[in-house]
């Protein structure tokens, strides 16, 4: 078990939990597999930051926030990992809601995806936690399980991969790569779309009570 002591972070996810009645106030601190589940299960939507409080207490992230903070709490637990980065081309299945797929207009948004390789003791992992569960009725990919050393399901299928070197800021790194590959038109309906799936999860969110 994690102590409360050494893990401020997985202590302020914990309690942040509990004030949402996801988890009792007489619970231990979540371990590894728990965790995850919960920052998976934050609604898709922009971060006010990327400091892992700032994720936390507003309870909410995409995909670099939702790893950056992950990351920071799998390293309370001993647990290395390395932030990737991988172009992407969104295009939501045809059978996702009208809403999603009004998003995009048509076309393929691109972007730079971003998720886990824990080096876990039983070997490497691939992890993402980027779709909460409740995305599954969009048909988009949510891993529901963390299976020690078994790879995830990645949320896209990643065209050109690069690790995050170790102490570069992942949104630094991540703008850079936008910027040097694709135009201003094409980054500003990836900045539309991704603020209208914010808006969706989040009203989802609400509506059920999360």
């Amino acid at each position: 078990m994690t102590s409360s002591a050494d893990a401020p972070l997985t202590r302020a996810l914990h309690s942040e939990a509990v004030s949402r009645s996801l988890r009792d106030d007489h619970d231990d601190l979540p371990d590894v597999p728990a965790v995850f589940a919960l920052v998976r299960d934050m609604p898709y939507a922009r971060a006010a930051s990327h400091d892992p409080q700032d994720i936390i207490s507003g309870w909410r992230g995409t995909c670099s926030t939702k790893h950056e903070l992950l990351a920071a709490l799998l390293a309370e637990a001993g647990l290395r990992s390395t932030v990737m980065a991988c172009t992407q081309e969104i295009r939501p299945p045809a059978h996702a809601p009208a809403e999603l797929l009004a998003l995009t207009g048509g076309q393929a948004v691109v972007d730079v995806h971003n998720y886990l390789i824990v080096h876990a003791p039983q070997g490497d992992m691939t992890v993402d936690a980027t779709w909460p569960l409740a995305a599954r009725e969009a048909g988009l990919p949510v891993n529901e399980h963390w299976v020690w050393g078994q790879d995830q399901t990645i949320a896209c299928t990643p065209i050109e991969t690069w690790p995050v070197p170790v102490g570069q800021s992942v949104a630094t790194f991540k703008d850079r790569l936008l910027q040097q590959r694709y135009t201003p038109e094409e980054l500003a309906r990836r900045d539309a779309f991704i603020q209208g799936v914010g808006r969706l999860f989040l009203a989802q969110n609400e509506a059920t009570g999360g």
